[in-house]
């Protein structure tokens, strides 16, 4: 290991011997490996979300409707549905969001009732207080995505898709999309939106030792024949049908990034290759001193490692410096997507970087091991 070492500075000189060579894999591995890393950070956002939506809560939406802002619900059903066994609390919900559609800029306002919002949420104030909130019949707790996106201090009066409110509180939750919407008060966005009377969906809190399927079963029963049917879902499954096509998408995304990092390792071998062919002959020299096989080899790889990890390095701190500097969430029905890569995955990216240079440097380190001494002797 002392002697490869010994040999780095002349592994480094190899590569700035064919700089214009060198330079071009460098960029083609910055770019292959800056959309792998962008492929794991949507593919880590969506895998977030589902996570936070395990949770023991059931939401009670209208039957056949494919977005929140076509759901309404009477109110009224809010009563017969905590008259359930097994149901602890519930919570009407108005949502409005600014698109159903997929998008970059997710507005989303729920309109609760301030008594009830403990009850379905633990949340973390940030700024602010929720005392504030219930003192105001204005105001708004902001999510701390939102706030980040939005620029949104508490204390300021803004305007949040169709409605102007006072910024309460800044907040944070566990639970799904909390950080990406604006709790505000049921009556003020009813009389907004001209839906007084209505929500968009029952938020239910269960038991420990409720059933979440037959409660389900029952709430649904119980309105089969009312004015609006429901369809009553675990939260984890409504939100996994929610972002359904977005994670469809996200799959085959995957796979581009895995052929990425495969058109990688073929440029950073082909590199190799015609870096050692060239150099058969400084080959035979260091081989007939001393220089022994495996650390022949290891010379060989050295350079093929050195530029896919630099590839890497730029590609991820590319993407982790883009997204950090101008925060993205990918809007979907209501629940955002936070594009916001940690140390899992530049940890992640690097770790391809180091694999992809490893596998792509093996087979011209290989050949070149394999070559008889006499040969190389000979080039010379």
């Amino acid at each position: 290991m002392r002697e490869l070492l010994a040999f780095l500075p002349y592994a480094f000189r190899t590569a700035r011997r064919a700089r214009m060579r060198s330079w071009l894999t460098i960029a083609g591995a910055t770019i292959a490996m800056a959309l792998f890393a962008f492929v794991r950070t949507v593919d880590d956002g969506v895998t977030t979300l589902a996570e936070r939506a395990d949770q023991p809560v059931l939401v009670v939406f209208q039957d056949s409707r494919f977005c929140p802002l076509t759901s309404e619900l009477p109110l009224r059903y809010e009563r017969a549905i905590t008259d359930v066994p097994g149901v602890a609390a519930v919570l009407p919900t108005l949502v409005f969001i600014n698109s159903c559609r997929s998008n970059l800029d997710l507005v989303t306002l729920h309109g609760v009732t301030g008594q009830q919002l403990d009850e379905l949420y633990d949340l973390e104030v940030l700024q602010g207080s929720i005392a504030d909130w219930r003192a105001r019949s204005d105001a708004a707790l902001v999510g701390e995505r939102l706030a980040e996106r939005r620029g949104i201090r508490v204390g300021e009066r803004v305007r949040l898709s169709e409605v102007d409110v006072h910024v309460a509180g800044i907040i944070r939750g566990e639970a799904a999309g909390i950080a990406n919407l604006a709790f505000v008060h049921l009556d003020q966005l009813a009389l907004a939106r001209k839906r007084q009377g209505s929500a968009t969906q029952f938020l239910v809190k269960l038991d420990q030792t409720a059933d979440p399927e037959a409660i389900a079963q029952a709430i649904d029963e119980k309105f089969r024949t009312d004015e609006a049917r429901t369809d009553t879902k675990n939260m984890q499954a409504f939100v996994a049908a929610a972002i359904a096509e977005v994670a469809q998408v996200v799959e085959f995304a995957r796979w581009l990034g895995y052929l990425a990092v495969l058109v990688v390792a073929l440029v950073l071998a082909n590199t190799v290759f015609i870096s050692a062919q060239s150099r058969a002959a400084e080959m035979g020299v260091l081989e007939t001193i001393g220089l022994r096989k495996p650390a022949l080899m290891g010379l060989i790889a050295a350079e093929g490692i050195g530029l896919g990890l630099v590839g890497g390095v730029l590609g991820t701190g590319l993407v982790l410096g883009v997204l950090f500097l101008h925060p993205v969430t990918l809007g979907v029905e209501g629940y955002g997507i936070d594009l916001a890569p940690g140390w899992r995955t530049a940890a992640h990216s690097l770790l391809a970087a180091l694999l992809t240079g490893t596998v792509a440097s093996l087979p011209p380190a290989i050949a070149v091991a394999r070559r008889p001494l006499h040969l190389g002797v000979k080039d010379e």
